[in-house]
């Protein structure tokens, strides 16, 4: 059949209409460290055709009232937060959603560890300065006052900005990698924390991009302290760990979470929509917010 042919036009139309809409529930704004302000990262949703996103800023709700307000009706804004969180020893990131935005005690941990990432961004910038890498100071305010969650890729477009490298990937090479050491410390709150006040506020609780050094024990403890979701679907590059992480899901009984991690227009392999969960997978991970209301 001819390329341009109606019939393979209205084909593919339909073919379109066939496939299920997707919910990304991995997203950042200007709120944290995302390039789109909520007003854009609504507007790429729609254009995307998707069924539902999570805004997920760093330790932050900041955003979520924000898209809610740009898409009315027409698409589902879940609540959403990405926690920085300890677990064995190392850093780990717990994806929250459908809590309450106005939860106080989930509120105050947020605030203390971006009152921490404040003050790390500070650091990073008078070290930088104590090397002969000035950024101004009025660069630097305006920066803070647009984002409640402050962090190191802020610092590596401030140095783009700057004419002080090429790149952001230069800046966290030259710069932010090798002072990693020498600032103050992020504050994370231990998972097991984290995932009761996620389940306080009335939401799910979901491992983001789980390492491939988690094995069966790590994930064992994680359900012991009530994880309800990890998440499978997400821009993995060449070795995607997509079938072991859903093998892991079924056989530790978590649902399955799922999103583009987009943080702006790069890379194009995580734009908004580019990943995500099908229509069931969400009503499974909505489910358990049932659970716990239940629970409580």
């Amino acid at each position: 059949m001819p390329r341009r042919s109606p019939f393979t036009s209205i084909g593919s139309h339909l073919a379109a209409l066939a496939r299920p809409r997707r919910a990304d529930l991995h997203l950042h704004t200007t709120k944290s460290d995302g390039e789109f302000s909520p007003t854009e990262v609504a507007a790429f949703a729609q254009q995307a055709g998707l069924a539902a996103i999570a805004v997920t800023d760093h330790d932050t709700l900041a955003a979520v009232d924000a898209v809610r307000s740009e898409v009315a009706e027409k698409l589902e804004v879940i609540a959403g937060v990405e926690i920085s969180a300890a677990f064995m020893d190392r850093e780990v990131h717990l994806l929250g959603y459908f809590m309450r935005t106005d939860h106080a005690e989930l509120n105050a941990a947020l605030a203390r560890v971006c009152d921490r990432r404040r003050d790390r961004f500070q650091d990073y910038v008078a070290k930088l300065a104590d090397r002969g890498h000035r950024i101004p100071a009025e660069s630097v305010k305006q920066i803070e006052e647009a984002t409640p969650s402050l962090g190191r890729r802020h610092i590596a477009t401030l140095l783009v900005e700057c004419r002080i490298t090429h790149s952001r990937t230069e800046a966290f090479h030259r710069f932010l990698g090798p002072l990693r050491g020498e600032v103050m410390p992020k504050v994370l709150v231990p998972v097991e924390e984290a995932i009761h006040l996620v389940h306080a506020a009335g939401g799910v609780a979901s491992l983001a991009h789980p390492s491939a050094e988690l094995d069966d024990d790590a994930f064992r403890t994680l359900a012991g302290y009530g994880l309800d979701a990890i998440e499978v679907e997400y821009p993995w590059g060449r070795n995607s760990r997509t079938a072991a992480l859903r093998d892991v899901a079924r056989r530790f009984g978590f649902a399955v979470s799922g999103g583009s991690d987009c943080h702006g227009p790069d890379p194009s392999h995580r734009r908004i929509g580019s990943h995500g969960i099908n229509p069931e997978e969400l009503e499974a991970l909505r489910g358990r917010t049932r659970d716990i209301t239940r629970a409580l």
